[in-house]
């Protein structure tokens, strides 16, 4: 007796790895989404439930019911899936299926084709400070190309529709003219605005026109003097080194270098990028810089997937268990999009604002954590298979 129980103990000693707690897998997580997904307690149904802080620091006590979140979802997925088993491909698809139905909710109701972040199809109410509904009676963002690019690309929208929208993007750029959001050193550029509104100020975010590139590239649209000036203004500000320095400033939607560098690399993944591929080193010192100094785990899987989008390896990173994924994850207070009210004014009191995180207001979607999450292992298994 005694001896058959020296016997097992030697097995556990020498053998921890049996029972070892496994990394997370493909499968887990997609369920994971699929369940939040079908949450009951949403509006409407089927749309990721995402949430909004105004600290930044991850609660759920402030529901959202956004377009984008599940516009990135369905993007990032769509990246992964072909490297995924036959079933959780299947398991994708149904994800897609759910939440497609739900984008014509947020489509711009005056038929041109744009979208919002938000809905369209019922009573708006801006969700952020009641006080700017007190002031504007009738406020409510307009649509902006962001959401409308993603919503392009991940909708497989035709060649026709495609250039149809690219052209309407073109009268909303900076028309060089003096803009008080604008940075002095980028007013020279005739880049994208944010938005669509004509009303609106003119407001720059790197990440935003990266997105609108992507379709451009996505979709072999014909280049403007439009993407040419953005391509350029990006160049300029990683020239500047203003995504690592400056990066609210630059991008103040994402406002996090790591989003940024995540944004280009997804551009560059596309297809190759002459102005991109040229400061390709440069982007990966910045990366992994980034990575050091960062505490966050999410930000870290989102620097890891930006270095393998890139053709670089990715610094050693625990992928959580199963049992983590919850608490690491998908409660990260690391969040991927600002609601940055300030954006619209001045220069000097958007950047005072921003320096005392006033007006911030941080969304946080825990199934597209999930989703990054699943990216990065996805890139993980291919670059160990090469």
């Amino acid at each position: 007796m005694l001896k058959c129980f020296l016997c097992w103990f030697s097995i556990f000693l020498f053998l921890p790895h049996a029972v070892e707690a496994q990394s997370v897998t493909e499968s887990e997580l997609l369920l994971r989404i699929k369940n939040q997904q079908a949450e009951k307690n949403q509006s409407p149904i089927g749309v990721l439930p995402a949430y909004i802080s105004r600290k930044q620091v991850m609660k759920t006590k402030k529901r959202d019911a956004n377009i984008f979140y599940n516009q990135l979802l369905i993007y990032t997925l769509a990246k992964a899936a072909p490297a995924l088993s036959q079933s959780n491909q299947a398991l994708t698809d149904s994800i897609f299926r759910e939440a497609q139905v739900h984008f014509p909710k947020f489509e711009n109701k005056k038929g041109r084709g744009t979208y919002n972040f938000w809905r369209t199809d019922s009573s708006y109410s801006f969700p952020y400070m009641r006080w700017v509904e007190l002031v504007h009676k009738e406020f409510a963002p307009p649509d902006d190309l962001d959401v409308t690019s993603l919503a392009f690309m991940v909708l497989n929208k035709d060649s026709v529709s495609s250039s149809a929208v690219h052209r309407l993007m073109q009268d909303y750029t900076h028309d060089g003219k003096q803009s008080r959001s604008v940075e002095k050193k980028y007013l020279s550029y005739p880049f994208y605005s944010s938005w669509f509104g004509k009303k609106f100020p003119v407001v720059l975010d790197v990440c935003v026109l990266a997105n609108v590139l992507c379709l451009v590239q996505t979709k072999h649209l014909r280049w403007t003097k439009a993407d040419s000036a953005s391509l350029k203004l990006i160049v300029a500000s990683i020239a500047n080194r203003d995504i690592v320095n400056r990066p609210m400033q630059v991008s103040p939607y994402y406002g996090k270098t790591s989003i940024i560098l995540y944004h280009l690399a997804r551009l560059m993944a596309i297809s190759k990028v002459r102005e991109l591929e040229s400061v390709k080193p440069v982007l990966k010192e910045m990366a992994l810089q980034e990575f050091a100094q960062s505490t966050e785990p999410l930000e870290k899987v989102i620097i890891g997937s930006t270095l393998m989008k890139w053709g670089y390896d990715s610094p050693v990173l625990e992928i959580p268990t199963s049992t983590q994924v919850e608490e690491v994850i998908e409660k990260s207070n690391f969040p991927f999009f600002i609601g940055n009210v300030p954006s619209f004014l001045s220069r000097g009191k958007r950047n005072l604002l921003a320096k005392l995180k006033i007006g911030l207001f941080y969304h946080y979607c825990p199934a597209f954590n999930d989703a990054l999450l699943l990216e990065y292992i996805v890139l993980k298994n291919a670059a160990s298979l090469n």
